[in-house]
Order: C-alpha cells, then sequence, then structure tokens
C-alpha cells in the first residue's frame, strides 16, 4: 500500500500531469489514509464502547456467532456467570463492581477498561429485575478489544 502513491506520482508525472477530477480525489484519500493523526483516549474509549456494543448487541441475540465475530473484531468474546473459573483478574472485578452495584441498588450499565497498553475490555451485564424491584446480574459478556484494531476501525470511518 505505501509504494501506491509514490507510483501514482510518477506516472502521473509521466503522463504529463493531466489527471481527471477522479484520479484527483483518489490521491487525496490515499493522501489523507497515510497521514498520521492524533486520537485522544476519549476517542479510543468511544470507539471501543461502540465496538463493543455492537458485538454484544449481536451475541446476545445469537450467541452462535461468537466465534465469527471473534474473527471479524480481532476480539475474544466470552460469557460469564458468578461462577466463571475462567474469568481473568480484572474480570473477575469488574464482576464484582456490578454485583456491588446491584445489591446497593446502583445502576449497572456498560463498561470499557483498558489492559495494559494494548488491549481494552468491554463488559455488558445482563441483568433481570426481581419481583421486590431489586436488580440480579446474570452474567456480563466480555468482549477484549486489540487497542490497534479499535483504532484502525476509526481510520474506516
Amino acid at each position: 500500500m505505501r509504494w501506491i502513491i509514490p507510483v501514482l506520482i510518477f506516472v502521473v508525472a509521466g503522463c504529463g500531469g493531466s489527471l481527471s477530477d477522479e484520479q484527483r480525489k483518489e490521491m487525496r484519500e490515499a493522501r489523507k489514509s497515510q497521514s498520521i493523526q492524533k486520537l485522544s483516549e476519549a476517542e479510543i474509549t468511544e470507539q471501543a464502547y461502540s465496538t463493543g456494543r455492537l458485538i454484544a448487541g449481536i451475541v446476545e441475540k445469537n450467541p452462535r456467532l461468537t466465534d465469527s465475530l471473534s474473527t471479524t473484531y480481532h476480539a475474544v468474546i466470552r460469557w460469564l456467570d458468578p461462577a466463571a473459573a475462567t474469568a481473568s483478574e480484572i474480570e473477575k472485578q469488574v464482576f464484582e463492581a456490578y454485583l456491588n452495584s446491584a445489591i446497593t441498588g446502583n445502576p449497572v450499565s456498560d463498561n470499557v477498561q483498558r489492559i495494559g497498553t494494548d488491549s481494552l475490555l468491554y463488559t455488558k451485564p445482563v441483568t433481570t429485575e426481581l419481583p421486590d424491584g431489586s436488580v440480579q446480574v446474570k452474567g456480563t459478556w466480555s468482549v477484549k478489544l486489540s487497542r490497534k484494531e479499535v483504532v484502525l476501525g476509526m481510520s474506516k470511518k
């Protein structure tokens, strides 16, 4: 991909510089896609929320798509319930926070946590309201996203 721009410039120079509007537009887009852009942590986190919500929404409706979504988004997607022995330490902490929020009557909502420097963890609790009005956390969808893939997803917009 990196050699396309120099080749286009060479071809353009060899053709006497006469480009169609379509070719000029393609060159501008290629230059823009190759430019370095600074992204804030807030923008990356918002994209992680967006991607996580999309994935969780799909697997809630059809859990059989977990493997294909994992491949498509380069993510690790898991269902965790209170007895999940395979949960990572951060997943256990987030799950515990969901349980404590439900017990104290605080709202329980989705969350994004940073894992090291290269990953983000999106979690979405699945709750039911009990007859007494309290909330029970049945489990949570856990979506571990590569920070790189989240950023690349932003450039595709």
